[in-house]
C-alpha cells in the first residue's frame, strides 16, 4: 500500500462530506488535525478489528492521490454513502449524552463505570457507519426498545436509562458489546488511542453553539465598535 495516503484522502474529502452531511463547520473543527497526528499507520491499526482494514488498503493501492480526484467524484461518492444521513443526528446525540454525562459527574451522582458508559456510548455511534455494524445494533435495539436504524435514538435511550439508574438496562447494555469480540477489541484500540494522543481535540469550536439570533447580536455589537472606532479615527 502506498504510505501516507489514507490520512490525505480523509482530510482532503472531509470538506466535501461536511458539506453534503451538512455537519455544521463549528462541529468537530479540529478533525484534520487529528487525523494528520494519527497518520496511515494508527488509523489503519484502529480500524483493522472492525475488518475495514483490506478494503481500505485495496482501493488505496489503485488511487491516485486525494489532490488529483474531480470534486464531482468526491461529492458522487459520498453522497451513494447510505449512511451519511446518520452523521448530524447521530453526533448531535453523543454531544448530548456527554453533556448529560458530565453533569452526572460534576454533581457526584454518577453510579456506574465510566469505561462502561464510554464504551456502550461510542460503540451505539458508531455501529451504524460500519458495513456489518447493524448485527451490534439489532441486539442493543431489543436491550434499549428501539429501532437498530436510529442510532441517535438509541443514544438518548441509553441516556435516559443512565439517568433512571436503571442498572439492568446498563448491564445488559455492558454485557451484549463484552460479548461481540469485534467491538470489545475496537474499544480496546479506540482507548489506548484516544489516551495516548498528545492533546484534546477539539469537538465544538464555539461553546455552547451560539443560535442565529447571538450570532447576529455579536455582528451587530462588532460592526457598532468598528464604526465608533473609525469616527474615533475621523475625528482626530
Amino acid at each position: 500500500m502506498k504510505q501516507n495516503l489514507l490520512a490525505p484522502y480523509i482530510k482532503t474529502g472531509f470538506p466535501y462530506f461536511r458539506e453534503i452531511s451538512k455537519l455544521p463547520e463549528w462541529l468537530v473543527p479540529g478533525a484534520a488535525e487529528v487525523v494528520s497526528q494519527l497518520g496511515d499507520e494508527s488509523l489503519l491499526e484502529l480500524v483493522e478489528p472492525l475488518g475495514l482494514t483490506g478494503e481500505i488498503q485495496s482501493c488505496l493501492t489503485q488511487s491516485a492521490s486525494a489532490d488529483k480526484l474531480p470534486v464531482g467524484e468526491w461529492r458522487e461518492t459520498i453522497e451513494r454513502w447510505s449512511a451519511v444521513h446518520q452523521v448530524v443526528p447521530v453526533t448531535m446525540a453523543l454531544l448530548r449524552a456527554r453533556e448529560k454525562v458530565e453533569a452526572m459527574e460534576r454533581r457526584g451522582v454518577f453510579g456506574i463505570n465510566s469505561t462502561s458508559v464510554v464504551c456502550s456510548l461510542v460503540t451505539i455511534a458508531f455501529a451504524i457507519f460500519i458495513p456489518n455494524g447493524g448485527k451490534i445494533l439489532d441486539r442493543l435495539a431489543v436491550v434499549l426498545g428501539g429501532n437498530p436504524t436510529e442510532p441517535a435514538e438509541l443514544l438518548n435511550r441509553y441516556v435516559t436509562a443512565l439517568v433512571s439508574d436503571d442498572k439492568d438496562t446498563l448491564s445488559r447494555v455492558e454485557e451484549c458489546i463484552q460479548r461481540d469480540q469485534m467491538w470489545t477489541t475496537w474499544f480496546a484500540r479506540f482507548s489506548n488511542c484516544a489516551l495516548a494522543f498528545p492533546y484534546l481535540p477539539r469537538v465544538i469550536g464555539v461553546s455552547p453553539v451560539p443560535s442565529s439570533a447571538l450570532i447576529q447580536l455579536l455582528a451587530t455589537m462588532i460592526k457598532e465598535v468598528t464604526d465608533a472606532d473609525c469616527s474615533r479615527d475621523n475625528a482626530n
